[in-house]
């Protein structure tokens, strides 16, 4: 019994000494690349200052403008617009949505700034995307509830400079739309920069619910920059 053992621990024994080197060997290429690497210089990454991909995220000239996100509800809503204000993209959602709605104003001359972008949460939420035009500025209307965004049909043109969302009535139908306009008759008067002005109050359905009484420059309006108006000032536009 104990000599036909005998091959049966020199096995073992052969095994554990062959696994006793491998430790060995494993262990000292594991020393060696620790102190290999140890001896390098730490690598850097520098975190891009602009965001790029033309055409994928609506710019054409990088580097991109991103205005927002600005919350509304749950949702975040951003506009992401190239170097020159010439096109961009709603982004519902946030960087990275799959919910992206082209700006079209920028089609018909305007040129989006740094104040691009407002909007208005309840339970119809609205945006605005406004940009500089030469008779004035255009504004895009955006409206969603829930994830389901859209634009409206035609944009709003203010003479006067001025487009905007605000609940001015407090109705479920969502905010109202304000565009500024100059009480001047322009076939009559070449320069109409210096009259006074008045604002437009649009439904949701671009439907002209009523307009405010003139105020000497847009600066009068209470609340300018940011007009805090009322169902009490909606009068009939004459």
């Amino acid at each position: 019994m104990t000599r036909s053992g005998r091959p049966w621990a020199v096995v073992v024994t052969a095994v554990v000494c062959a696994l006793v080197t491998l430790g060995a060997l494993v262990t000292a290429a594991v020393l060696r690349h620790e102190r290999s690497t140890a001896s390098r210089p730490a690598e850097t990454t520098t975190p891009p200052t602009t965001t790029s991909g033309a055409g994928a995220d609506g710019c054409l000239d990088d580097p991109c403008r991103v205005l927002g996100p600005i919350p509304i509800g749950g949702t975040a809503v951003q506009l992401v617009a190239d170097a020159g204000g010439k096109s961009g993209r709603v982004q519902i959602g946030g960087g990275g949505a799959s919910d992206v709605i082209e700006v079209t104003i920028t089609k018909l001359g305007a040129v989006l700034g740094p104040d691009a972008l407002q909007c208005v949460g309840g339970t119809l939420s609205a945006c605005v995307v406004r940009g500089s035009a030469a008779d004035g500025m255009l504004g895009q209307v955006i409206v969603g509830r829930s994830a389901k965004w859209a634009s409206l049909a035609k944009p709003f043109a203010s003479d006067a400079g001025f487009v905007a969302v605000q609940d001015v009535t407090g109705q479920q139908s969502g905010p109202e739309v304000l565009v500024a306009q100059h009480r001047c008759d322009r076939a009559a008067t070449a320069d109409c920069s210096d009259t006074e002005v008045y604002v437009q109050i649009f439904s949701m359905r671009s439907e002209v619910l009523g307009c405010t009484r003139d105020y000497a420059r847009l600066e009068s309006m209470p609340g300018w920059p940011n007009p805090d108006l009322s169902e009490a000032t909606i009068r009939s536009c004459d």
